[in-house]
Order: C-alpha cells, then structure tokens, then sequence
C-alpha cells in the first residue's frame, strides 16, 4: 500500500528548501539548499527545464490512475471496514460477531466509495485513516495475542497446582 501512497503522493529524492529563511536575509542550517544561490545556479547554466509533453502527462495521469484503481479495490477495503467485527471475536469468541463474505463485501465497497469521495476533497485524509486504520488493527491485534497469553499462563498455573485439598 505504501507504494499506492507514494504514487499519489510524490516521494522520491527532492531537496530540502528553506522557506522564509532564504528570501529574509536568515542563515539556514548547513546542508540546507540557498533558494537564491540554486537559482543563480539555474539562470547561469543557460538551460530551461524541459517542459513535460502532453504525452509524459497522459503517461503520468494513466499511472496514476491506474494506482488509484488498485488502492480503491473492494478487497483493500473488506477488511479494513470489518476490523470492529475481527476484534470483537477475538475478544469474546462468540460467532456472532463473524461477518459473512457478503457483508464484508458490503462494508468494503462503501468504505472504498467513502475514500473516493475523501481523495475528492483532500487526499491527505485518505493516507490519514489508512494510517490510522492499519495502526489499529496492529495494536488490537497485539493486544488480543497478550490477553490469550496471560488466558494461558493463568490455565497452566491453574493446572499446575491441582485440586486444594
């Protein structure tokens, strides 16, 4: 997921730039670029940016469509959306908090038209939850693994000691 995440998002090996620093006179901190001096730099090369062809931009808008459609595939989200359910049974052990495939089918396809609908408005919100969901599921996860143990350790001890006479 995170490779979806860099798609949409950029990522790679830009440089650092100083923000007000540079324009208001203010040393930066060493290994900082000079906004100004990379620019004088730019400006004494003689050469212009090549401006990306319509081509290399349907290229980039096909990529990236394509990353969102394998981000928004209804599986990415079945079990995200049933996590509640997940936890809950391994919590209690009671069947009842089982969804069926159906539901789960259900829960993720609305759960992935709600990301849609969020990438619409900020895109930054989706890799929030995303975070914040897969946290969850870790730190439930881990939690539910330490209850069985110490379930565990208490039914060795319990069998260990035998009947009180």
């Amino acid at each position: 997921m995170s490779s979806i995440l860099e798609k949409m998002f950029g990522g790679g090996d830009a440089a650092p730039v100083r923000s007000e620093a540079a324009t208001s006179g203010v040393e930066g901190s060493e290994g900082t670029p000079d906004l100004e001096a990379l620019r004088r730099k730019a400006a004494k090369s003689g050469r212009r940016a090549a401006k990306p062809s319509s081509s290399d931009e349907k290229l980039q808008d096909a990529q990236t469509a394509a990353a969102l459609d394998e981000l928004f595939e209804n599986e990415n989200w079945e079990e995200i959306s049933s996590m509640y359910f997940d936890i809950r049974y391994g919590l209690t052990g009671f069947d009842g908090f089982l969804l069926s495939e159906k539901q789960k089918r259900i829960l993720g396809k609305s759960m992935g038209t709600c990301m849609r609908l969020l990438l619409a408005i900020d895109p930054k919100y989706v890799a929030c939850i995303i975070f914040t969901l897969n946290f969850g599921a870790f730190v439930s996860e881990k939690e539910m693994k330490y209850k069985w143990y110490q379930a565990s350790l208490a039914a060795e001890r319990g069998a260990h000691n035998g009947p009180r006479t």
